[in-house]
């Protein structure tokens, strides 16, 4: 068995390493190997070099000789890449196994800023047939690619639009979506955000991918497909996947270290101030985690999250989850531990029916009637307007690795549906 890793073959002006996977697993097939099920590997959301879901590819193939089929790999890549873009530096890796170090490797990439040299030192070492192109950053996500081993899996059918059609926009039958979406919800996702009412299972990019349909059941993602009314599409391919996995996020629970930008994390601590709304929308706010400040951030793009974050009072014991940059958690999950009770005070009743009045500052209260006097105010207990549980963000603002709530199988949840 090879594994084929290829990475960074796409810009945002076109092409897609996931088109070109298709393509060559049909040529594979077409020259009499046997491709086994693809893995669309998603890598560290926070890479500054990416598009916009940055994946990589695995395609295992049964062949003894990486001599045998790279010639076809390599000629496929040279045509599907768009090597105009300037951040586009595909790497193409051919492996006969899988070592620990390359598993390693993938699990750093997940959670890491990893360097070319690293990916290219490991290459290297084990003798793995490899190509890269430009600075040959792809190298990185596509030995990563290679050592890929999920914990967890989910699985994404991509349809793809007929070459022809590529930057045209895309027909879809809104109607069937939302319909293919209800008959098989909760074993799909992620297709259309109902809190916004809209579709989210297709890009606007001008690539090739005509949408993609996720879920932890591929007979129910084929059902789905299957309800869909739109173009025809040129190919499908079901690829197995670390999407909606949260592989990304590093628990941090109860332990005392440095945190990076460029990481994802999960942390507990407690609101340690009131949230707070700046120009556009967003909304801040720190929290206390073992003595040290951390400022959380739900953005706009996370429209009616922000209500629950709106909602938190300093005192509540919450969990958020999260992408640090410029020093700041970008939420992605909350789950409220518990809640700190909410009082508001105001001037006592009198015995006389009457509510008293401020006697002045540091004075106390009293009664205009009778002239009775107290120091104590009437302290009332306000409901709160959240429950305790887990919260997120909707699917329009949700990265490809978090985990849905929808399969977390947590009773505290509340998704986002």
């Amino acid at each position: 068995m090879l594994i084929i890793g290829i990475d960074d073959t796409d810009s945002e002006r076109g092409f897609c390493t996931t088109y070109l996977a298709a393509v060559l697993i049909e040529r594979l097939r077409a020259s009499g190997y046997h491709v086994c099920t693809p893995k669309l590997v998603r890598l560290n959301p926070c890479a500054r070099y990416k598009t916009r879901g940055n994946a990589a590819i695995a395609i295992p193939v049964e062949a003894e000789d990486p001599e045998s089929i790279g010639q076809t790999a390599l000629d496929t890549l040279l045509e599907l890449s768009d090597l105009s873009g300037i951040n586009t530096n595909p790497g193409l890796v051919i492996a006969e196994r899988v070592t620990e170090e390359m598993r390693q490797f993938y699990r750093r990439a997940v959670t890491e800023i990893l360097e070319i040299e690293e990916a290219k030192g490991i290459l290297t070492a084990e003798g793995i047939w490899h190509r890269g192109f430009k600075n040959q950053r792809g190298l990185i996500g596509a030995l990563a690619a290679v050592g890929s081993e999920f914990d967890d899996s989910t699985y994404e059918l991509i349809a793809y639009r007929r070459r022809e059609l590529w930057g045209t926009p895309r027909s879809l039958d809104e109607d069937s979506i939302w319909e293919a979406d209800r008959a098989t919800y909760p074993a799909t996702w992620d297709t259309v955000d109902y809190s916004n009412r809209r579709i989210v299972f297709s890009p606007h990019s001008p690539d090739p991918v005509l949408f993609g349909i996720r879920g932890d059941d591929p007979d129910a993602i084929r059902r789905a497909f299957s309800m869909i009314r739109s173009e025809a599409p040129e190919r499908c391919v079901m690829y197995v996947t670390n999407q909606g996995t949260d592989a990304h996020i590093i628990d941090m629970r109860g332990r005392d270290t440095c945190l990076n930008d460029d990481r994802s994390y999960r942390l507990r601590g407690s609101v340690a101030g009131k949230p707070r709304a700046i120009e556009g929308g967003h909304v801040f706010f720190p929290i206390d985690v073992g003595g040290r400040k951390i400022e959380c951030a739900a953005f706009e793009p996370t429209k009616c999250f922000r209500k629950i974050v709106r909602s938190l009072i300093p005192g509540d014991l919450i969990e958020v989850y999260g992408s640090m940059k410029s020093s700041t958690l970008n939420l992605e999950k909350i789950d409220i531990i518990s809640m700190e009770k909410q009082r508001r005070s105001r001037p006592p009743l009198c015995a006389c029916g009457r509510r008293m009045e401020s006697a002045g500052a540091g004075q106390g209260y009293r009664c205009r009637r009778c002239r009775t006097r107290s120091i104590e105010a009437e302290v009332l207990e306000l409901s709160r307007d959240i429950e305790e549980g887990l919260y997120e963000v909707p699917p329009s603002a949700r990265r490809h690795l978090a985990k849905p709530l929808v399969r977390m199988r947590d009773p505290r949840a509340h998704p986002s549906r």
